[in-house]
């Protein structure tokens, strides 16, 4: 049984992969490469989540931010992704910026 179905209210899921991915955030942005599997349990725990090694792992491995990882050790995906280039990207970031400010603009 997946650990998502053990899960009745997927807004108590959302928060707590919202959890996971703040501290792998922070994480990175101290320039970590790499964390402990099991640091990470435990402040999961210490949150007052009741979670196994194995539905951690489940979690970890929907992350873009993780590379791999496995029950020692959570290795980071440090790579930065492509930057737009030239006209083309030129566009992509004007969609995007238009995109947001349409997003702020709703009530």
């Amino acid at each position: 049984m997946r650990f998502s179905d053990l899960i009745e209210s997927t807004t108590e899921q959302d928060d707590l992969l919202s959890n996971i991915e703040e501290m792998i955030v922070r994480a990175k942005a101290r320039g970590f490469t790499q964390m402990s599997t099991s640091t990470i349990l435990a402040k999961l725990e210490s949150m007052g989540y009741v979670l196994e090694m194995e539905n951690l792992l489940e979690l970890l491995g929907t992350i873009s931010s993780v590379g791999s990882a496995n029950r020692e050790v959570i290795k980071l995906d440090t790579a930065l992704p492509p930057s737009p280039d030239g006209e083309e990207g030129k566009e992509q970031v004007k969609k995007m910026a238009s995109k947001q400010l349409m997003k702020d603009r709703k009530p």
